[in-house]
């Protein structure tokens, strides 16, 4: 039998997973220097909540309200069109991680609308603990793409840490801080919804039907006597 694990879905619906089911994707290439990878976690690191599903809008609205302080204030760290391309790839990799393994997530955008701007990245560690999709950022706006076409040699790209923590500090409405580069966003289960009053009255009608015919049936082959189902046949009429 399959093992299962118990996930959020959608934005707060609790859903079961097969663990490990599908498994087999471990990276999301989204461009040149933009990628997802599936990686096992950090040395000591508790297990994580995975797999869990969370809806592609729910990761909008999370990782969309993100802002970091810069020497002129306040900026967002993902740009509304830079998202575009993570969200199906970040919902479908926490969909299939496994409970040892964190999400490393390089995102690379010429930010500010101008093709003269250079192109930088956002380096974060992704997993999901205690009912939170936990972000940590290492690096903001890592400036390499220039460095890189002229040498052909990629940095060392830091991913953000559990351990140390690093040189951004985040700011999110939506999101707990755990530390100024660690934000915690909670995934609240919701509740099953509650069935029409006609559906709940034709199942409690169903119900007791099958009570006063299991009652006559009993009265039919002389288990209980006439006494004993006029009696019992009363109290569940009480009921209907």
């Amino acid at each position: 039998m399959e093992r299962m694990a118990r996930v959020c879905c959608s934005v707060g619906l609790v859903c079961m997973l097969p663990l490990g089911a599908g498994a087999t994707r471990e990276q999301w290439k989204l461009g040149e220097f933009t990628w997802l990878k599936r990686l096992p976690a950090e040395a000591g690191a508790p297990a994580n909540a995975h797999p869990v599903r969370i809806e592609a809008e729910a990761l909008r609205e999370k990782l969309g309200s993100i802002t970091f302080t810069t020497e002129k204030g306040r900026e967002a760290l993902f740009a509304q069109d830079e998202l575009a391309p993570i969200l199906g790839a970040l919902r479908e990799a926490l969909s299939l991680a496994g409970p040892g393994e964190d999400l490393l997530l390089l995102s690379t955008h010429r930010r500010g609308g101008s093709f003269l701007n250079a192109p930088n990245g956002v380096t974060a560690r992704i997993f999901v603990q205690d009912g939170q999709l936990n972000l940590i950022v290492h690096d903001a706006r890592l400036e390499f793409v220039d460095r890189y076409r002229g040498m052909q040699v990629l940095p060392q790209f830091h991913y953000g840490s559990r351990v140390a923590a690093g040189p951004v500090e985040l700011q999110s409405p939506a999101a707990a801080s755990r530390r100024k580069d660690w934000l915690a966003f909670p995934l609240v289960a919701a509740s099953a919804p509650e069935r029409p009053a006609a559906a709940r009255e034709g199942a409690d009608f169903e119900r007791q039907e099958k009570r006063l015919r299991a009652l006559k049936r009993m009265r039919e082959e002389n288990l209980i006597t006439e006494e004993e189902y006029q009696q019992k046949r009363r109290e569940v009429l009480k009921e209907l």
